[in-house]
């Protein structure tokens, strides 16, 4: 023998650099799913791998077990998921360790699989099957507590707009493609014509919800809520109105780049029939009061200006500012102003809508020049109700959607904080929706959209006793209502 090979004979190994074993994952299975039968015998499964499992032995089998394996290294025994055969293995002890949360003394007995490995694929999809037969038994179940009106009402529905989704998509198909602005016009004056046919069927067909809905139980109103999104969702949230409204990415409905999708009116979406329901989300009698807002309280600050004299400073304060958009208005459309001693603060708790008002009121005022200040603080809401505005001798105070959300109680309190930070002879104007609103139904039912409606009696009860004077006003659909109290 060569010294060579005498050297490779007598080789060494440093352990300290020695890889160790890796220990094969354990996969753990739901409880009460699979079992290990020993001739009749069974042990529930706690995890598995492809070659070994642990299963759970209770202390009065343990010592028979050990025992058996004692005398006989390897045993066959049947794999049992959720009573089905999936196979015969053929298993050798490897150890057994108290279960750390058994009060009865149960034992963990791990087991190394001799010969055919576990299989996992078939242990995963029964496991997967189980889920999807469970999951769908309850979802039958669920339906089963829905009266038959309603479920045909929303099947109607879906195969009313999936009709319609076919129409349109046909005539995307057939859109101009040589000229991008015959395209454009082409598909706009059909979002137009078809976001005003949809105008005129939808809120007539869910006026009909309420009646449904009305003597539902909670767990009824809960399925009832989301059957009729699973079914008419996907034909509605690819609409970025629909879509911003539904799934919150600020966390709650109304943000500012969905005020910014109302006041730009722009033919947005994927798909042309995207867009048209897009634009029926941005004209329909919500969206449209919306718009209305805006250019009400640009002419609630046109009024103040006008009524003041040029050498009077004015501070006008937005709460729940959004995109400002009022305030861009008169900012664009109030040249005789410029000059004059004017501060606009904006505030809001959503920092990324507040940095959006500044850069949208800041590129104006780049451009007009117009001398005012422009103030943007970003405060929670409940610090305002809790502590008052942090400046006050305002001469108006505004707050457009706001109060949609808040009970009476702490619509009281926010307006008694305003009114506490006007001037004597100010104004506080609060926005609300009407009860009036005839989209209701389809923005909580589909869109998740849940706002406070009131009345014009509503909120005279809710304010009385504020202020000097107090009266309710309204833009021209009298969808959104506003309640003025003077100081």
């Amino acid at each position: 023998m060569s010294s060579n090979a005498m050297k490779q004979e007598f080789f060494h190994i440093d352990e300290s650099t020695r890889k160790k074993v890796v220990r094969q994952d354990r996969t753990p299975l739901e409880p009460g799913m699979c079992y290990l039968d020993f001739h009749g015998r069974q042990f529930e499964v706690l995890n598995i791998s492809h070659f070994g499992c642990a299963v759970l032995v209770s202390a009065t089998d343990f010592p028979n077990m050990q025992d058996h394996f004692a005398k006989n290294p390897n045993m066959e025994a049947d794999v049992l998921f959720k009573n089905i055969l999936t196979q015969n293995l053929s298993l050798r002890w490897a150890r057994a360790e108290k279960h750390s949360k058994s009060v009865t003394g149960e034992m963990i007995v791990g087991f190394e699989v001799i010969g055919e490995p576990f299989k996992m694929d078939r242990i995963k999809a029964l496991e997967v099957s189980a889920e999807v037969i469970k999951e769908q038994t309850l979802y039958a179940q669920n339906l089963a507590q829905l009266p038959a009106e309603f479920k045909t009402f929303v099947y109607e529905m879906k195969d009313w707009l999936e009709k319609l989704k076919g129409h349109i998509d046909k005539l995307e198909a057939d859109a101009p493609v040589d000229n991008w602005k015959e395209a454009q016009d082409y598909k706009l004056t059909i979002a137009e014509t078809v976001s005003e046919y949809l105008g005129h069927v939808i809120p007539a067909t869910y006026a009909k919800v309420p009646v449904f809905i009305a003597n539902f139980t909670p767990e009824q109103m809960k399925w009832a809520t989301e059957f009729a999104r699973n079914q008419i969702g996907h034909l509605v949230y690819g609409a970025p109105f629909a879509n911003r409204a539904y799934f919150k990415p600020r966390g709650y409905a109304g943000d500012y780049e969905m005020m910014n999708h109302l006041y730009r009116d722009e033919l947005v979406g994927k798909t042309l029939f995207d867009q048209c329901m897009h634009k029926y989300f941005i004209d329909e009698p919500a969206g449209a009061a919306v718009k209305n807002r805006g250019q009400y309280l640009f002419e609630k600050i046109t009024q103040l200006f006008t009524a003041t004299p040029p050498s009077t400073p004015l501070k006008v304060m937005s709460v729940a500012s959004g995109p400002a958009m009022e305030q861009q208005l008169f900012l664009q459309n109030s040249s005789q102003f410029y000059g004059r001693p004017a501060e606009f603060t904006c505030l809001d708790q959503d920092e990324e809508s507040l940095k959006h008002a500044q850069r949208q009121l800041q590129s104006v005022d780049r451009f007009v020049k117009s001398g005012f200040n422009f103030k943007f603080n970003n405060m929670a809401i409940r610090n305002v109700i809790a502590a008052g505005l942090p400046e006050q001798n305002y001469d108006l105070i505004y707050s457009a959607g706001l109060f949609d959300y808040f009970t009476e109680p702490v619509a009281q309190m926010a307006a008694q904080k305003m009114l506490a930070a006007v001037k004597p002879g100010g104004r506080v104007i609060i926005g609300n929706f009407s009860k009036n609103n005839p989209c209701v139904p389809f923005m909580e039912l589909i869109l998740d959209w849940h706002l406070i409606y009131r009345s014009e009696e509503d909120l005279l009860r809710i304010f009385k006793g504020m202020g000097s004077k107090i009266w309710v006003e309204k833009e021209p659909l009298g969808v959104n209502l506003f309640v003025v109290i003077e100081k």
